[in-house]
């Protein structure tokens, strides 16, 4: 009976050491949502500006420490690289409204046409059969 005793007293050492642990490997609860609330509250501009600077290795701690020179290199490589990004995002919006668009509109052509031959069927008059006895 000790020994299940034992068992069950170090898998709860090792459960309480597994989640105290991983509290302490990443951001905590409170900077997630400090960095959730100043996404949300930025414009959609800075919020893009900060990710791409991420993307290229950068936090706007290091930018700020550069020298002037240096940090307008860096600016202007996001501004390219948000350029880029927001012309790639337009043209994949008008695909989709393309893709969507396109049955729609072969569908209104499809309903027109049949309307049209529909009622250019109904002028035809029989044709004669001639008969030779």
């Amino acid at each position: 009976m000790q020994v299940s005793d034992t068992s069950s007293m170090s898998a709860n050492a090792a459960a309480s050491a597994a989640a105290g642990s991983s509290r302490t490997d990443g951001p905590s609860f409170q900077d997630l949502l400090s960095q959730l609330q100043d996404f949300a509250s930025g414009n959609i501009g800075d919020a893009m500006f900060n990710q791409i600077l991420a993307q290229l290795g950068i936090t706007k701690e290091q930018l700020d420490q550069m020298s002037p020179a240096d940090r307008e290199k860096i600016e202007a490589k996001v501004r390219e690289l948000m350029k880029k990004e927001v012309a790639e995002k337009v043209d994949q919006n008008l695909q989709a409204q393309q893709q969507v668009q396109a049955p729609q509109a072969a569908a209104a052509s499809a309903s027109a046409t049949g309307t049209q031959s529909g009622s250019s069927g109904s002028q035809h008059r029989p044709r004669s059969i001639d008969v030779m006895v």
